[in-house]
């Protein structure tokens, strides 16, 4: 009887070892895949308006080490900043997503603690004949460089 439960005890841990062992190892792989700085990316610098239907209009300012985000409702006339992150706060996620046959860097602007996925890219899109520069949010969002696109 004391064997048996000697075996049982053994193989659980071995289990419980194996299991450790192949979590850290997938930890790792994504550590090694996801990309952090605390700089944003050279393209994706300046500022980005968005219209979110029948609700706000929304603006993006992304700086070299800082980001900032702007809502305004569309009766007024006051943008009113939602957040900010900067430096020491502000970290910047990179990754690779596919889309179709294409892959596609990602960015994301986050603070310490934060754990919601909020993904952008970048990419063009044709508007009344004209290749325009566009910042996609992976959630559905578009932001123009230009206040004229998206009022």
């Amino acid at each position: 009887m004391s064997k048996r439960i000697k075996q049982s005890l053994l193989l659980i841990m071995s289990l419980l070892v194996g299991t450790v062992i192949g979590l850290s190892m997938l930890s790792t792989a994504n550590a090694r895949r996801m990309n952090y700085t605390r700089a944003t990316p050279v393209k994706s610098r300046g500022i980005w308006y968005s219209r979110r239907p029948y609700v706000h209009y929304e603006k993006l300012i992304i700086r070299k080490h800082a980001v900032t985000w702007y809502q305004k409702d569309k009766r007024s006339e006051a943008w009113k900043k939602t957040r900010h992150l900067q430096n020491k706060q502000l970290f910047v996620l990179h990754d690779k997503l596919k889309v179709g046959k294409h892959q596609k860097a990602i960015f994301g602007f986050y603070s310490a603690n934060q754990d919601d996925a909020d993904f952008n890219y970048l990419t063009t899109k044709r508007i009344k004949g004209k290749k325009v520069r566009v910042m996609k949010n992976v959630n559905g969002g578009t932001f123009y460089h230009s206040w004229k696109r998206v009022r």
